[in-house]
């Protein structure tokens, strides 16, 4: 699996590492255990470091993740740093979320989705 999830406790913030080529198995797996630590820790901040990967799935799994990822992830900040293989597909992903109520959003780098996950402004 191109992806590792652990808890940052100096931020008190769930950090998700992305890399490879990513399927929509890969992006489920990631999303489950993302929604176990916020059961068990009610952690509210994301941290999606995809700035490695190289591919993901199709622009009709990316819709449904990112639906499933609002369904989900209410009231959870989610900061994603993107690749440039990636760019369009994650940015879909965010317009989707965001169009049902996730706050989610993309940047260009790991230091600028931080930065924005660890302030108040949206």
């Amino acid at each position: 699996m191109p992806e590792t999830i652990v808890v940052r406790e100096d931020l008190q913030i769930i950090h998700v590492d992305s890399y490879g080529d990513v399927t929509i198995e890969d992006l489920e797996s990631s999303l489950d255990a993302v929604l176990q630590i916020r059961r068990e820790r009610g952690l509210t901040k994301v941290l999606v470091d995809a700035s490695k990967e190289t591919s993901l799935p199709s622009l009709m799994r990316i819709y449904d993740f990112g639906s499933n990822v609002a369904a989900n992830l209410r009231g959870v900040r989610i900061a994603v740093a993107i690749s440039p293989h990636t760019q369009e597909d994650l940015s879909f992903m965010e317009t989707v979320a965001r169009n049902r109520g996730a706050l989610v959003a993309v940047f260009v780098s790991v230091d600028a989705a931080l930065a924005w996950l660890m302030s108040e402004a949206e």
